[in-house]
């Protein structure tokens, strides 16, 4: 007889109505709503200034909106001290660098830092998800090496094997593949894919609307700071949508779960 296995999903974050400004007469975020699941990958996408990043920080507790709530697990965000939030979810913003001549296997062990009940955090659990995610990611032949010596896209991968150390719940990234080759950037997203059958809740911000589109469960296109389209990646990645989203003629080109995307130079919408 066979038998099936089913994965329950759990709503990791459930953020609602949020209205979030940096500056008092001037929104970033108008009235979103957003959700994540555990065991779901999903791609925030949006032209430049649509407020990806800061619904990010929003998530991550970094920033308090000014109306409408943020619950986490049930719980809002806000009832979470920052070493309870970063013990459940790892965020990696765009602009995680480390200036100090540390090494690789040095600023993975940084990941552990929540889980920590005083300054040293070298438990031979510690060690052990330490190891387990420089080899995820496949850096763990430069654990030795001076992370100020690397270049960007493997500074990236370091970064990235940081945040899985944590064992979170749910991973939240800044543009994680930005800096990597098409090589690197497919064995990202394939580790993300994974992460997320594995049960943890991935949302990842992204301008590479063909890479991201092709390993994410649910897209969410955010622009003037509001939601506009949220769904599978082929309702959301389609030309009219898309248009009215960045204001330019926009050519879109499938081939099952791959697809390609174009601006039309000069056709604005």
């Amino acid at each position: 007889m066979r038998v099936l296995h089913v994965t329950m999903h759990e709503t990791l974050y459930i953020a609602g109505n949020i209205v979030f400004g940096y500056v008092p007469d001037k929104l970033v975020l108008d009235r979103v709503d957003f959700h994540v699941d555990s065991g779901e990958l999903v791609g925030l996408i949006g032209p430049n200034g649509a407020g990806k990043s800061t619904l990010l920080k929003l998530l991550a507790g970094l920033h308090t909106p000014r109306s409408g709530e943020i619950r986490f697990e049930g719980r809002p965000i806000r009832e979470y001290s920052p070493r309870q939030l970063a013990r459940r979810v790892a965020y990696l913003p765009q602009e995680d660098e480390i200036h100090y001549p540390f090494t690789v296997g040095e600023v993975v062990m940084l990941g552990r830092w929540p889980h920590s009940g005083g300054a040293f955090f070298d438990s031979p659990r510690d060690r052990l998800a330490a190891s387990r995610a420089m080899d995820r990611v496949g850096v763990s032949e430069w654990a030795g090496r001076v992370v100020t010596e690397l270049s960007g896209g493997e500074r990236a991968r370091v970064m990235l094997a940081k945040a899985v150390a944590t064992e979170p719940a749910c991973l939240l990234l800044d543009e994680p593949a930005a800096e990597l080759d098409l090589k690197y950037r497919t064995e990202a997203y394939l580790l993300l894919r994974s992460l997320a059958d594995e049960g943890i809740g991935v949302v990842v911000v992204a301008h590479d609307m063909g890479a991201v589109s092709r390993w994410s469960d649910r897209l969410t296109l955010l622009s003037g700071g509001r939601v506009v389209a949220d769904g599978p990646p082929a309702e959301v990645v389609a030309e009219s949508v898309l248009e009215r989203a960045y204001g330019i003629g926009v050519k879109v080109i499938a081939d099952g779960k791959d697809r390609a995307v174009f601006a039309r130079g000069g056709e604005e919408k």
